[in-house]
């Protein structure tokens, strides 16, 4: 009896051990397998909820990669736009861990698609991004040169060559401001803030006026502004005085350069002025990025001095914009929650929710049913 105990003891051991090896080994290849094939260049291709929901905050696809080098040596190229950065990775099974302490689950590994979450504990599938990339045998500079560079090339109606005013193709401004006095602004963000802030103060429109006027304007490769025009007019008679606001900007531009070479640039501004959105929803053409992060730009800052219903106006012009203005709606209905108009932040959650958003449905679910 003893004899028979030990030998099914043994061969349960044994199958045991074969059972974890074969674990261990299909790990093991796996591994291999995923380290081989992840090797070489990916670009971001879109961003989504775990839970197959869209993404609920657009603004994360501005930060997050737009392209992966993984390299032999272990070592990722994180790239986003001009910023690169390098650091280590490791493969084991089908996690991914990149840095020292980033795990990510990879969903899926072909030869030409990359599909990967963030792994952490206790959050929702809803709350939790899923990355997608796809190959490119595009190098990283081939990559920018053809995302943020040549797609924001315009031709004029005269046959000149101009670039959209953007994040990468910008010229620099001097503001005329006292407290900034011979200043040069060099970043995306502050030209945009001074420059549009300049026009705006030149322009004086009556405050408590409707309004709402597009305006574009070139900065040239010589530095020299022109071409101002009103695209846009809720009221034709202000015209001429907002070409003059524009006007007055004329000595504080320096022209913009993509490698050394002097560009022309193209600007398109718009103004809102109250309530007045009637011509705006009824162009289908007129969304344009730079003015739309603009906007948003406006009505965070509103948040931040804590002028609520201003900022609704201004995340309401970007709803007012495009479809899928996710982001402005969500911040419009805290800033309704905040000022205790429930109704309202309880009805931009509901059409969230309508649209796949998990978060609005949590947030309504929370603060709309009563129990």
């Amino acid at each position: 009896m003893k004899v028979l105990f030990m030998k099914v003891f043994s061969l349960l051991l044994l199958f045991l051990l074969f059972t974890f090896s074969g674990i261990s080994q299909g790990k093991i290849e796996t591994s291999n397998n995923y380290a081989q094939k992840i090797m070489g260049n990916w670009m971001k291709d879109y961003i989504d909820m775990k839970d197959g929901s869209s993404n609920d905050d657009p603004t994360v696809d501005e930060i997050v990669a737009s392209m992966l080098i993984f390299r032999k040596t272990n070592t990722v190229t994180v790239i986003q736009g001009k910023e690169a950065v390098n650091t280590p990775f490791e493969i084991f099974g089908d996690t991914l861990l990149v840095g020292r302490a980033v795990f990510y689950k990879i969903e899926k590994l072909t030869d030409y698609e990359l599909v990967f979450t963030q792994i952490l504990s206790d959050i929702p599938d809803y709350q939790l991004r899923r990355y997608h990339y796809l190959t490119t045998k595009e190098s990283s500079g081939e990559y920018f040169e053809r995302r943020y560079i040549k797609a924001n090339l315009k031709i004029q109606a005269n046959g000149d060559s101009a670039y959209a005013f953007s994040k990468y193709i910008f010229p620099k401004f001097r503001t005329g401001r006292e407290m900034f006095r011979g200043a040069n602004f060099n970043t995306f963000e502050d030209v945009y803030q001074y420059s549009y802030e300049a026009i705006e103060t030149a322009f004086d429109f009556p405050a408590r006026k409707n309004g709402n006027f597009k305006v574009a304007f070139m900065v040239s490769k010589s530095g020299i502004l022109k071409d101002v025009t009103i695209q846009q007019s809720s009221d034709s008679s202000y015209n001429a005085k907002l070409i003059q606001a524009v006007l007055q900007t004329r000595k504080q531009w320096i022209p913009a350069d993509i490698d050394g070479k002097l560009v022309n640039v193209v600007f398109n501004y718009e103004f809102d002025f109250g309530d007045d959105k009637e011509d705006v929803e009824n162009d289908n053409n007129y969304f344009d990025p730079a003015i739309y992060a603009n906007l948003m730009e406006r009505g965070d800052r509103q948040i931040e001095k804590k002028n609520y219903i201003k900022a609704i106006k201004l995340y309401t012009k970007c709803i007012l914009m495009k479809d899928d203005a996710f982001d402005a709606l969500y911040k419009r209905a805290d800033a309704y929650f905040t000022l205790k108009v429930e109704k309202n932040a309880c009805s931009d959650w509901n059409y969230l929710a309508t649209k796949g958003q998990k978060k609005a449905e949590a947030l309504f679910i929370q603060n709309c049913l009563k129990r």
